[in-house]
């Protein structure tokens, strides 16, 4: 059964064509892996999925269902969630009050303010539930923004996941953290997405071909490999992206 799947997908910006004809196809519960170097279209392409960016021209489905052009709180709604490279949580609160945020959307809370959130028994549930997960509990009050690096982010993958989404995409969660960091970011991610589709933008080599199923990799604007790490890491149009010291990486990974 196809997750997500992307057709004949375009887009512009003036005169520069960023994504030239993607076509990516995610099985459901895979862990995939979109890799590739700088200005390849990682993201762009993270924000046509979302619909955070109008594509100009293709195809995006999720299931079964045509998602192209939808708004991204729709797209939400369907069960596809995002992460973002720069972390974006609410600094000013709680831990467990960003996990509750980011399990009120479905559980029925919709725009009801004037209802005290504690009357939401499932909403609490969801987010304490997250929160051991997360293994956060001793810091459940701390502000988010007085976290660690690498608890941001940790919380981040947190909040995206609490809100029950089946599709779960993440941009480079590991940018930015340690080896120890790393790896612990590894075993939540690996932890957390159990039954989930996963589709992650990432530049750290060793972590791409420790988690993923399937690895495509992008390359101006195109798709130029897909497959199983070990097909994708002998690919010689890939090694010719990656020139210099990402190509070494990438055979010694």
């Amino acid at each position: 059964m196809t997750a997500l799947s992307v057709t004949g997908l375009r887009k512009s910006f003036g005169a520069t064509e960023i994504i030239r004809g993607v076509e990516l196809e995610v099985a459901r519960g895979e862990r995939h892996a979109i890799i590739g170097p700088n200005g390849a279209g990682k993201s762009t392409l993270f924000h046509l999925i979302t619909g955070r960016f109008a594509s100009d021209a293709g195809v995006i489905r999720l299931g079964d269902e045509d998602i192209t052009g939808l708004p991204a709180h729709a797209i939400f709604r369907r069960g596809l969630a995002r992460s973002f490279q720069v972390t974006s949580l609410f600094p000013k609160i709680s831990v467990f009050e960003n996990l509750r945020c980011g399990a009120m959307r479905t559980q029925g809370c919709g725009h009801s303010f004037w209802r005290g959130l504690d009357r939401y028994r499932g909403v609490r549930e969801a987010a304490e539930d997250m929160l051991e997960r997360l293994g956060l509990q001793r810091r459940r009050e701390v502000l988010a923004g007085s976290l660690a690096y690498a608890e941001q982010r940790a919380l981040e993958i947190g909040v995206t996941l609490v809100g029950g989404a089946h599709t779960i995409l993440l941009d480079e969660p590991t940018a930015g953290m340690s080896r120890a960091e790393t790896e612990r970011a590894v075993d939540l991610i690996r932890a957390v997405t159990v039954g989930r589709t996963l589709v992650m933008i990432e530049h750290d080599l060793g972590v791409v071909f420790g988690l993923a199923d399937r690895i495509s990799v992008l390359a101006d604007g195109v798709v130029i490999a897909s497959g199983p790490p070990e097909r994708v890491r002998g690919d010689p149009a890939v090694r010719t992206a990656y020139l210099g010291a990402a190509a070494e990486q990438l055979a010694t990974c």
